[in-house]
């Protein structure tokens, strides 16, 4: 019953793609999984997505004020030798981050298996994210899901899922005059962070939807009160950026002090990241 004290033990489990190769992921680019390799695979693009990934995204997550969560790194077993070594070496020294390379299967599936690979021990409930390898969330976003699970949990019944959205944050746009960073409140959730809370056993997760679209099939919280992501704009991102939203509403002052505090980082840093 909602409202009914109840034991809660969480999982946090989060999932994050670095160029997996499949048939049915970018097929709506590439005609041939040769084609798609030669993508994903270009120097070019994996140099610019270390890059990234070294820098904004794995250090967000390393820096958690809460470290109790487990990351798997989904990746292709077809990257090149010298590619895949480079990020073995980076994530195996990371005692709650797994590398997992997989084959060319069915996207979705792989999602699912990489998900499954992670022991739930106890747990009641998990609280499974998504994160993009271009994108940053903020140093206290793990204990934050965890504190609106524990409240929203009771408050709907133990069965029932939902989605915690990240909604405030800042963007960072790679333009033919420079580098922008601009603040953004958006009105449809992102992919940046967000998680969908469940029992365990519940078989979904944050993938199975376009993230904008997740408040037609689970009830949905929007979370404004802090700036939580930060997402790049390049050139390579297999989505078209778009900002359902409100935007560039913050004064650059109030958006370096944003950046510092939330994630320590700042606006030069980042415009320096995508020059």
């Amino acid at each position: 019953m909602p409202g009914r004290s109840m034991d809660l033990k969480i999982k946090m489990i989060g999932l994050l793609r670095f160029s997996v190769l499949s048939p049915t992921y970018y097929s709506e680019r590439f005609d041939t999984l040769e084609e798609t390799a030669a993508h994903l695979f270009s120097p070019e693009r994996l140099e610019l997505r270390f890059r990234i990934f070294e820098t904004l995204c794995l250090p967000s997550l390393m820096r958690q004020s809460d470290m109790d969560f487990t990351l798997v790194v989904l990746t292709a077993k077809t990257m090149p030798a010298p590619y895949l070594a480079r990020l073995h070496d980076l994530l195996e020294p990371l005692p709650n981050v797994i590398c997992r390379p997989v084959g060319t299967g069915i996207h979705f599936r792989l999602l699912k298996r990489a998900y499954a690979s992670v022991p739930l021990d106890d747990a009641s409930h998990q609280i499974l994210f998504r994160l993009d390898d271009d994108d940053a969330v903020d140093i206290d976003f793990v204990r934050r899901s965890k504190h609106l699970a524990q409240g929203m949990i009771p408050l709907q019944g133990a069965e029932t899922p939902f989605i915690l959205a990240n909604n405030r944050g800042f963007y960072v746009q790679k333009t033919d005059s420079g580098v922008e960073v601009y603040d953004a409140c958006e009105k449809a959730p992102l992919s940046t962070g967000t998680a969908l809370v469940a029992p365990v056993g519940h078989g979904a997760n944050p993938y199975r939807y376009n993230h904008r679209k997740f408040a037609q099939h689970f009830n949905t919280f929007s979370d404004i009160s802090v700036p939580s992501f930060v997402r790049t704009i390049h050139g390579d991102n297999k989505s078209d950026p778009a900002q359902m939203g409100r935007t560039h509403k913050w004064r650059p002052e109030q958006i370096e002090a944003g950046l510092k505090q939330h994630f320590d980082l700042t606006m030069t840093g980042l415009q320096e990241l995508l020059a």
